[in-house]
């Protein structure tokens, strides 16, 4: 194990946060982030640290899935937040973390433009190039922790037969290669900047931003509950004040706080 990966110091040098990534712990090669960030946080790591590996073994994406990237070609690292947030409001967390991601990604693939697929997907002419992963617990304490995992392909040259149709990486679609440490310390100065607004006055400009990105907003979307579901479709109106999605469907507008959107192929490209 080595906390001094040279990612980690190439970041350090373009840094210009306040709190966040000011106490980092690198991996060459880890299990899963976010499971390395919620142990280290039990144990005292303060907000904005970070977790950062090169390659992981299990890494996870929502509702189990696995996480596979190439080694050091992408970004992979987890952040502890102790927000000030009642628990049933932790997923606008997701929103903040989703702008940042998107317009970050954008300043380093313009002309080529992002979108966020609900609830924390970011496409890149209309493929998958980033996910997250929210986890938080109570624990006893007074503030929620909450432990924020994202994962972007940055320099991967391609992906299994299995994904290839849906998954992209900034290098495929821009036909350059991007420097990780500036995308990564460009991202942590905006993540740190909007997480800060939740909660403010400034949190209205999140919402209104994350729902101009959204994509297929006021089309006809197929929403997955759980593999074992029928999907639902009906029109995507945008999301509440939570970050649930709002749907009209057959029988009315309802409001969904979890499950899978998926496109058809004829209509969009993931």
């Amino acid at each position: 194990m080595s906390h001094d990966l040279p990612l980690v110091r190439e970041m350090r040098a373009l840094l210009q946060t306040r709190r966040f990534a000011r106490t980092v712990r690198g991996y060459q090669t880890l299990d899963s982030t976010n499971t390395t960030a919620m142990r280290w946080a039990h144990e005292g790591a303060e907000e904005g640290s970070i977790v950062i590996a090169e390659h992981q073994t299990a890494g996870r994406g929502r509702q189990g899935r696995a996480w596979e990237a190439a080694a050091g070609q992408n970004l992979m690292f987890s952040v502890v937040l102790r927000p000030a947030l009642s628990p049933s409001r932790l997923n606008v967390i997701t929103l903040a973390a989703s702008i940042a991601l998107a317009e970050t990604i954008e300043t380093f693939t313009a002309p080529l433009t992002t979108a966020i697929k609900w609830p924390n997907d970011i496409l890149l002419e209309g493929y998958k190039c980033c996910g997250m992963l929210l986890e938080s617990t109570l624990a006893g304490a007074a503030r929620p922790l909450v432990i924020l995992g994202i994962g972007i392909n940055v320099n991967q040259p391609d992906f299994p037969p299995a994904l290839e149709h849906r998954a992209t990486s900034l290098l495929l679609q821009t036909g350059r290669r991007t420097p990780r440490a500036a995308l990564l310390s460009d991202l942590l100065g905006r993540l740190e900047q909007y997480y800060d607004g939740l909660g403010t006055k400034q949190e209205a400009a999140v919402h209104t931003a994350y729902r101009n990105r959204l994509y297929r907003l006021g089309h006809p979307i197929t929403l997955r509950l759980t593999e074992q579901d029928h999907p639902l479709t009906g029109t995507l109106l945008g999301v509440t004040d939570t970050g649930a999605l709002r749907l009209d469907t057959d029988q009315g507008i309802r409001i969904f706080h979890a499950g899978d959107v998926t496109l058809d192929f004829r209509s969009a490209k993931i």
